[in-house]
């Protein structure tokens, strides 16, 4: 059997046994990669990541994972290999030519800017790496939108691959960067002490952690997902998905408390009516 006969026998394999969008609920006629193939060196990405997908929800996310994947793979060192440097100049040149205002967003920092962003980041060290050239680029309105979208639809991936079914309910996103001077090392731990169970991510036993790795609590009966997301210093996601049940009671406690959730980026996710498949679990299945 050829390499393509036997990449579409498993994809009609798989798709029977997922026949829902992760995302949204509709008939799944694709195969999509959560997160996307472009963020990962190589294009080797992690076993057991794969989603049944609808075409427009497939195809809708493309420009958002080249923009993605360009952003996550800005390294703090200077280490790059050379495959990697190439596969990042290629996912730029894609950014510019296909979303030039999502790319004048970035570059729209002048030049005091740039120099206090420096300073903020690596303090005395600052105005020494810039002038080795170091860059930085303004994450704006576009950007954050851009992100938003992304937590969300990396939160139903990995609802749907801890759960095996399509996600219905409430997703809460935080995007944190360990630059910033207010993410202190006890707010870190903090985060991670509701996520005690650690992801496995890897390819042919070749560990990806150092590209893509995250802590969860994950709870079916009450349908609740807590995962702390990292792929670099600069993009750590707090993602927490709830059921509309577990949404309203937790809701109703944090005001019951005083504790006000207004600045968090708050997403309702809701799928067509429809009969939910049985369970089944994505990291049982033949990799795609």
């Amino acid at each position: 059997m050829g390499d393509a006969k036997r990449k579409s026998t498993l994809r009609a394999a798989f798709l029977a046994k997922h026949p829902q969008c992760a995302y949204c609920g509709a008939p799944a006629t694709t195969v999509d990669h959560c997160p996307p193939r472009c963020i990962f060196v190589g294009r080797q990405w992690p076993e057991t990541y794969a989603f049944p997908a609808c075409e427009p929800c497939n195809d809708g996310a493309r420009l958002d994972d080249q923009a993605i994947g360009m952003l996550v793979r800005m390294k703090l060192d200077e280490l790059k290999s050379q495959l990697d440097q190439e596969e990042w100049q290629r996912l730029a040149r894609g950014v510019r030519n296909n979303q030039p205002t999502l790319v004048h967003e970035w570059m729209s920092m002048t030049r005091n800017q740039h120099r206090n962003a420096l300073r903020e980041a690596f303090g005395s060290l600052g105005d020494h790496r810039r002038r080795e050239g170091w860059g930085t680029i303004h994450l704006g309105a576009l950007t954050e939108a851009l992100l938003g979208r992304f937590m969300v639809r990396l939160s139903k991936a990995l609802y749907y691959r801890h759960n095996g079914i399509v996600f219905e309910g409430v997703i809460y996103t935080r995007h944190i960067s360990l630059l910033q001077r207010d993410t202190t090392p006890e707010f870190i731990q903090h985060m991670l002490r509701a996520a005690p169970a650690v992801s496995d991510t890897k390819r042919a036993n070749k560990p990806l952690t150092d590209q893509f790795i995250y802590r969860f609590n994950n709870s079916a009966e009450h349908g609740v997902l807590y995962a702390v997301v990292q792929f670099s210093e600069q993009f750590i996601f707090q993602l927490i998905a709830l059921s509309w049940a577990m949404a309203d009671y937790l809701e109703t406690v944090a005001k019951g408390v005083g504790l006000d959730i207004a600045d968090t980026p708050r997403h309702e996710c809701r799928i067509a009516r429809q009969r939910q498949p049985s369970l089944a679990i994505v990291a049982d299945d033949p990799v795609i």
